[in-house]
Protein backbone atom coordinates (compact mmCIF):
# COMPACT_ATOMS: atom_id res chain seq x y z
CA UNK A 1 0.00 0.00 0.00
CA UNK A 2 1.49 3.31 -1.09
CA UNK A 3 1.05 6.52 0.87
CA UNK A 4 2.08 8.77 -2.02
CA UNK A 5 2.43 8.80 -5.77
CA UNK A 6 5.50 7.29 -7.39
CA UNK A 7 8.53 9.53 -8.05
CA UNK A 8 7.80 9.24 -11.78
CA UNK A 9 4.24 10.52 -11.40
CA UNK A 10 5.38 13.24 -9.02
CA UNK A 11 7.94 14.42 -11.57
CA UNK A 12 5.42 14.54 -14.41
CA UNK A 13 2.71 15.94 -12.15
CA UNK A 14 4.97 18.71 -10.94
CA UNK A 15 5.82 19.61 -14.53
CA UNK A 16 2.18 20.10 -15.59
CA UNK A 17 0.48 20.96 -12.29
CA UNK A 18 0.33 24.76 -12.32
CA UNK A 19 -0.98 25.01 -15.89
CA UNK A 20 -3.38 22.10 -15.34
CA UNK A 21 -4.80 23.72 -12.21
CA UNK A 22 -5.35 26.97 -14.09
CA UNK A 23 -7.09 25.17 -16.97
CA UNK A 24 -9.28 23.20 -14.56
CA UNK A 25 -10.25 26.39 -12.71
CA UNK A 26 -11.30 27.95 -16.02
CA UNK A 27 -13.22 24.82 -17.00
CA UNK A 28 -15.10 24.81 -13.69
CA UNK A 29 -15.94 28.49 -14.09
CA UNK A 30 -17.27 28.12 -17.64
CA UNK A 31 -19.13 24.83 -17.22
CA UNK A 32 -20.53 25.86 -13.84
CA UNK A 33 -22.36 23.76 -11.26
CA UNK A 34 -25.23 22.79 -13.56
CA UNK A 35 -26.45 19.20 -13.61
CA UNK A 36 -25.10 17.46 -16.72
CA UNK A 37 -25.92 14.19 -18.43
CA UNK A 38 -23.19 12.08 -20.00
CA UNK A 39 -23.72 9.90 -23.07
CA UNK A 40 -20.62 7.75 -23.32
CA UNK A 41 -21.65 6.19 -26.64
CA UNK A 42 -22.08 9.61 -28.27
CA UNK A 43 -19.20 11.03 -26.19
CA UNK A 44 -21.27 14.05 -25.14
CA UNK A 45 -22.01 15.91 -21.94
CA UNK A 46 -25.29 17.80 -22.08
CA UNK A 47 -27.02 20.36 -19.90
CA UNK A 48 -29.05 23.57 -19.96
CA UNK A 49 -26.14 25.51 -21.46
CA UNK A 50 -25.72 23.15 -24.40
CA UNK A 51 -23.78 20.05 -25.34
CA UNK A 52 -20.07 19.42 -24.89
CA UNK A 53 -18.45 16.92 -27.21
CA UNK A 54 -15.31 14.83 -27.24
CA UNK A 55 -15.63 13.38 -23.75
CA UNK A 56 -13.61 10.36 -22.66
CA UNK A 57 -13.95 8.08 -19.65
CA UNK A 58 -10.77 8.42 -17.60
CA UNK A 59 -11.81 6.18 -14.74
CA UNK A 60 -13.67 5.93 -11.47
CA UNK A 61 -12.93 6.03 -7.76
CA UNK A 62 -14.57 3.78 -5.18
CA UNK A 63 -15.24 5.19 -1.72
CA UNK A 64 -15.62 1.61 -0.46
CA UNK A 65 -12.15 0.20 -1.10
CA UNK A 66 -10.58 3.54 -2.08
CA UNK A 67 -9.17 2.34 -5.36
CA UNK A 68 -9.07 3.92 -8.79
CA UNK A 69 -10.20 1.92 -11.84
CA UNK A 70 -9.15 3.04 -15.32
CA UNK A 71 -11.88 3.07 -17.95
CA UNK A 72 -9.90 0.69 -20.17
CA UNK A 73 -9.78 -1.82 -17.28
CA UNK A 74 -13.48 -1.53 -16.43
CA UNK A 75 -15.21 -4.74 -17.61
CA UNK A 76 -18.33 -2.71 -18.36
CA UNK A 77 -16.48 -0.75 -21.05
CA UNK A 78 -13.10 -2.09 -22.12
CA UNK A 79 -10.40 -0.48 -24.27
CA UNK A 80 -12.46 -0.48 -27.48
CA UNK A 81 -15.44 1.45 -26.11
CA UNK A 82 -15.96 4.80 -27.93
CA UNK A 83 -15.35 6.89 -24.81
CA UNK A 84 -12.34 4.84 -23.69
CA UNK A 85 -10.19 4.29 -26.79
CA UNK A 86 -8.63 7.76 -26.69
CA UNK A 87 -7.49 7.27 -23.09
CA UNK A 88 -5.17 4.43 -24.07
CA UNK A 89 -2.69 7.21 -24.85
CA UNK A 90 -2.40 7.70 -21.08
CA UNK A 91 -1.44 4.07 -20.54
CA UNK A 92 1.06 4.25 -23.40
CA UNK A 93 2.52 7.44 -21.92
CA UNK A 94 2.87 5.65 -18.59
CA UNK A 95 4.66 2.74 -20.25
CA UNK A 96 7.15 5.06 -21.96
CA UNK A 97 7.88 7.08 -18.83
CA UNK A 98 7.64 4.39 -16.16
CA UNK A 99 4.55 5.86 -14.47
CA UNK A 100 3.01 2.83 -12.80
CA UNK A 101 -0.19 4.60 -11.80
CA UNK A 102 -1.00 5.07 -15.50
CA UNK A 103 -0.45 1.39 -16.36
CA UNK A 104 -1.87 -0.51 -13.37
CA UNK A 105 -5.51 -1.45 -13.90
CA UNK A 106 -6.61 -0.35 -10.43
CA UNK A 107 -4.16 1.78 -8.41
CA UNK A 108 -4.72 1.49 -4.65
CA UNK A 109 -5.19 4.94 -3.09
CA UNK A 110 -6.25 3.71 0.35
CA UNK A 111 -2.89 4.57 1.91
CA UNK A 112 -3.16 8.26 1.03
CA UNK A 113 -4.16 10.70 3.75
CA UNK A 114 -7.02 11.88 1.51
CA UNK A 115 -7.78 9.11 -1.03
CA UNK A 116 -10.62 10.99 -2.72
CA UNK A 117 -8.38 14.01 -3.29
CA UNK A 118 -5.67 11.70 -4.62
CA UNK A 119 -8.20 10.42 -7.17
CA UNK A 120 -8.93 13.97 -8.34
CA UNK A 121 -5.20 14.65 -8.64
CA UNK A 122 -4.70 11.44 -10.61
CA UNK A 123 -7.58 12.28 -12.96
CA UNK A 124 -6.41 15.82 -13.73
CA UNK A 125 -2.78 14.74 -14.12
CA UNK A 126 -3.74 11.92 -16.47
CA UNK A 127 -6.09 14.19 -18.39
CA UNK A 128 -3.21 16.54 -19.15
CA UNK A 129 -1.65 13.81 -21.30
CA UNK A 130 -4.64 14.17 -23.63
CA UNK A 131 -4.65 17.97 -23.61
CA UNK A 132 -8.25 19.08 -23.80
CA UNK A 133 -10.12 21.54 -21.66
CA UNK A 134 -10.75 19.92 -18.28
CA UNK A 135 -12.09 17.05 -16.19
CA UNK A 136 -15.70 16.65 -15.08
CA UNK A 137 -16.85 14.30 -12.34
CA UNK A 138 -20.07 13.14 -10.76
CA UNK A 139 -21.14 10.75 -8.02
CA UNK A 140 -22.08 7.18 -8.94
CA UNK A 141 -23.40 4.11 -7.12
CA UNK A 142 -25.53 6.18 -4.72
CA UNK A 143 -22.56 8.28 -3.68
CA UNK A 144 -20.22 5.37 -3.07
CA UNK A 145 -17.92 6.50 -5.84
CA UNK A 146 -17.15 9.08 -8.50
CA UNK A 147 -16.59 8.85 -12.24
CA UNK A 148 -14.16 11.17 -14.04
CA UNK A 149 -14.57 12.30 -17.64
CA UNK A 150 -12.06 14.17 -19.77
CA UNK A 151 -13.55 16.93 -21.96
CA UNK A 152 -11.78 17.88 -25.19
CA UNK A 153 -14.43 20.16 -26.74
CA UNK A 154 -12.55 23.03 -28.39
CA UNK A 155 -15.50 25.40 -28.00
CA UNK A 156 -14.37 25.71 -24.39
CA UNK A 157 -11.65 28.32 -23.73
CA UNK A 158 -8.00 27.52 -23.13
CA UNK A 159 -6.25 29.34 -20.30
CA UNK A 160 -3.49 31.80 -21.15
CA UNK A 161 -0.66 33.18 -19.05
CA UNK A 162 -2.04 35.19 -16.13
CA UNK A 163 0.50 37.34 -14.31
CA UNK A 164 -1.75 37.99 -11.32
CA UNK A 165 -2.59 34.32 -10.86
CA UNK A 166 0.99 33.08 -11.30
CA UNK A 167 2.08 33.12 -7.62
CA UNK A 168 -1.11 31.36 -6.50
CA UNK A 169 -0.90 28.76 -9.25
CA UNK A 170 2.73 27.93 -8.53
CA UNK A 171 2.21 27.63 -4.78
CA UNK A 172 -0.93 25.52 -5.20
CA UNK A 173 0.90 23.22 -7.61
CA UNK A 174 3.78 22.88 -5.16
CA UNK A 175 1.34 21.94 -2.40
CA UNK A 176 0.07 19.09 -4.60
CA UNK A 177 3.48 17.95 -5.90
CA UNK A 178 6.06 19.22 -3.37
CA UNK A 179 8.96 16.90 -4.26
CA UNK A 180 10.71 19.31 -6.66
CA UNK A 181 9.76 22.98 -6.55
CA UNK A 182 11.98 23.82 -9.51
CA UNK A 183 10.24 21.21 -11.65
CA UNK A 184 6.91 22.94 -11.01
CA UNK A 185 8.29 26.31 -12.09
CA UNK A 186 10.09 24.93 -15.15
CA UNK A 187 6.96 23.14 -16.34
CA UNK A 188 4.78 26.21 -15.90
CA UNK A 189 7.19 28.45 -17.80
CA UNK A 190 7.58 25.84 -20.54
CA UNK A 191 3.81 25.44 -20.95
CA UNK A 192 3.39 29.12 -21.79
CA UNK A 193 6.57 29.36 -23.84
CA UNK A 194 8.34 31.71 -21.43
CA UNK A 195 12.06 32.08 -22.01
CA UNK A 196 13.90 31.55 -18.73
CA UNK A 197 17.33 31.24 -17.16
CA UNK A 198 17.98 29.03 -14.17
CA UNK A 199 20.50 29.97 -11.51
CA UNK A 200 21.42 28.61 -8.10
CA UNK A 201 19.08 30.96 -6.26
CA UNK A 202 16.33 31.69 -8.79
CA UNK A 203 14.61 30.94 -12.08
CA UNK A 204 14.14 34.13 -14.06
CA UNK A 205 11.64 34.18 -16.89
CA UNK A 206 10.09 36.70 -19.25
CA UNK A 207 6.31 37.03 -19.47
CA UNK A 208 4.63 37.36 -22.90
CA UNK A 209 4.41 41.14 -22.39
CA UNK A 210 8.15 41.34 -21.70
CA UNK A 211 7.95 41.79 -17.94
CA UNK A 212 10.25 39.71 -15.72
CA UNK A 213 8.96 36.79 -13.66
CA UNK A 214 11.38 35.78 -10.90
CA UNK A 215 11.00 32.76 -8.62
CA UNK A 216 13.57 32.63 -5.82
CA UNK A 217 14.60 29.51 -3.89
CA UNK A 218 16.16 28.91 -0.50
CA UNK A 219 19.18 26.68 0.16
CA UNK A 220 16.92 23.60 0.27
CA UNK A 221 15.43 24.28 -3.15
CA UNK A 222 12.10 25.51 -1.83
CA UNK A 223 10.30 28.49 -3.34
CA UNK A 224 10.91 31.54 -1.20
CA UNK A 225 9.52 34.46 -3.18
CA UNK A 226 7.67 34.92 -6.47
CA UNK A 227 7.92 38.29 -8.19
CA UNK A 228 5.87 39.13 -11.28
CA UNK A 229 6.75 42.69 -12.18
CA UNK A 230 4.41 44.97 -14.04
CA UNK A 231 1.24 43.16 -12.96
CA UNK A 232 -1.86 45.26 -13.69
Amino acid sequence: MSTDFSPELQSYGGWIAAAAIQQQDLFNEVVGPDSLQADLDARTLGGERGVLRGISLLGSFSELDRTWLWGWANPGFGPDAPAVASTLAIREFGERHGIGEFTAESPDLSGFEQPAQAAITLAITAGSVLGGRGVWSTAINEGRGHVYLHVADEQLPQAGFDAIATPRLLMTAISVFPADHRQVVRGYFHHFGLQYDEGQDAIRGTAPNGNPVVVQFDELGRVGNISVQGKP
